[in-house]
């Protein structure tokens, strides 16, 4: 997966309004974390825009529960990567089944949950979405998915024209991000022939 680090994308939104972006030190430490806290919120919000490819994973994971408990997933798992939004759960790997078959499931605070009639291997494979990193103001190195970079500089620079009291400027920052999410969605779809499943707009 390509990345970017975080300060790149800030130090692109901080040039966009006129700011010397030579150097991160040039951006005083209160908008620093003012950007950052902004980053955050918008890399969950284009993060989970549309099932992107490189932040979705099929993997293998171990049912749990019984007949009396009943059986589930749970979303974080020991020595297993935490879950995010869960798409779909099958019987078979879908890498290697042309027709996987799917299991239904309903969702329950921090679990998957499987229906009692349903007759369950002791494995599934799961299509889910990773979560989000957390970012701070002391690790501007930390990257963050290239698909995503773009339009979350566009959000930055627009929650700086918002502080500055530019809200018509920001608005049509914000308007730049979604187009720029769809751009990107649109080069899966149209170009490389990878599927999604949804999209949301951004909460302006």
């Amino acid at each position: 997966m390509r990345t970017v680090t975080l300060q790149s994308i800030l130090l692109r939104a901080w040039q966009r309004v006129g700011n010397d972006a030579s150097d991160v030190a040039n951006i005083p430490s209160g908008a620093r974390t003012m950007l950052v806290a902004a980053a955050n919120d918008a890399i969950e919000q284009c993060w989970e825009w549309t099932d992107w490819p490189e932040l979705c994973r099929v993997e293998e994971r171990t049912v749990q529960g019984n007949d009396t408990t009943g059986y589930y997933l749970d979303y974080e798992q020991v020595g297993q990567t935490a879950m995010g939004q869960v798409f779909k759960i099958f019987r078979d790997n879908p890498n290697t089944n042309v027709a996987p078959r799917e299991i239904q499931f309903t969702l329950l605070g921090d679990s998957v949950r499987f229906p009692e009639s349903t007759d369950l291997p002791t494995t599934v494979w799961v299509n889910y979405r990773v979560r989000p990193d957390t970012y701070t103001a002391s690790n501007l190195s930390a990257t963050v998915p290239a698909v995503l970079s773009k339009a979350v500089g566009y959000m930055l620079t627009a929650a700086l024209l918002e502080e500055d009291g530019q809200l018509d400027k920001a608005n049509l920052m914000e308007a730049k991000a979604e187009s720029e999410l769809i751009n990107e969605r649109d080069k899966y779809v149209f170009q490389q022939g990878q599927p999604t499943s949804w999209t949301a707009r951004i909460n302006h």
